[in-house]
């Protein structure tokens, strides 16, 4: 009998150091717009041009969610796709963490669609480059302030919906950002930013403590795109944090194989094992 309370009392603080670690460790606000960045277009550019320089769309840009409308007209769609150009080199070289000349094509990104906003103040096309480039510069006051100005112009445009709700979310607001989110993927189910949007009401269950919440939501974020070792790790913890731990075990064993370098990942996986053995005793 003495045996079993030792091994119970063992448990209990395994569990409740678990559940501290999760809480403290790796929150929200250290996760970036680069790891949750708009999905664009599946290939990134292959030549860094001038910032004004005015390139043709590509092929992945006529059939994704920011292509511009083949009845516009032609000075709006070139000035639209100046835009986008800017906007996609920004972010590349913002992956290659080479953040000032990313900063430039933003900067250049913002002032062309301040400028075609001022000529026709109903692009929405202009509204949705705008509010992702002031989202990848954390101008997140500014996302929700242009965005409700593209909302009032068409509530139903749901890439700005999705950037709200994204912006909402860097800002803490937690409430206004899953009411944003849940409305783009009630709309959107498998829409191009669905599976960001998943995670990122994941993040907000998970610091509301809302774990079997946070597991759904992560759940279907790595259903829809499996590769993002993040998404995998988030997983894993709230998993563990309600006692699953086969699944927790999975799931971080799935981060260590897209990151086999991760010491975090490795680290939670040995305490999930470890969890799971004395449960099973």
């Amino acid at each position: 009998m003495k045996r079993v309370y030792q091994i119970i009392t063992v448990l209990l603080l395994l569990i409740c150091f678990s559940i501290f670690a999760q809480e403290t460790a790796d929150d929200q606000g250290e996760i970036s717009p680069v790891q949750i960045e708009p999905q664009i277009e599946t290939a990134p550019a292959q030549a860094v041009p001038q910032p004004a320089a005015a390139t043709a769309p590509s092929a992945a840009a006529a059939t994704s969610a920011a292509a511009v409308p083949a009845a516009a007209p032609a000075a709006t769609q070139q000035t639209t796709t100046n835009a986008l150009q800017s906007f996609r080199i920004g972010r590349d070289l913002e992956t290659r963490n080479r953040f000032d000349e990313a900063n430039s094509y933003y900067n250049e990104a913002v002032r062309i669609c301040l400028d075609e906003l001022n000529r026709s103040s109903v692009n929405m096309d202009a509204y949705t480059i705008l509010t992702w480039t002031l989202l990848r510069q954390r101008r997140y006051s500014e996302v929700i302030n242009w965005g409700d100005r593209a909302l009032r112009v068409n509530p139903n445009d749901f890439r700005i919906v999705e950037t709200m709700g994204s912006a909402y979310f860097y800002l803490n607001n937690f409430e206004h950002s899953l009411i944003m989110l849940q409305r783009y993927t009630a709309s959107m189910p498998r829409g191009d930013r669905a599976s960001s949007a998943f995670f990122i009401k994941g993040e907000i269950y998970r610091n509301q403590r809302k774990y079997h919440h946070a597991d759904i939501a992560y759940t279907t974020a790595v259903t829809l795109e499996s590769r993002v070792f993040l998404w995998w790790y988030r997983l894993g913890m709230v998993r563990e944090a309600v006692g699953d731990f086969v699944y927790a075990v999975e799931a971080y064993q799935t981060a260590l194989d897209l990151n086999p370098g991760s010491q975090e990942a490795a680290e939670a996986m040995e305490s999930a094992n470890r969890l799971l053995a004395a449960a099973s005793r």
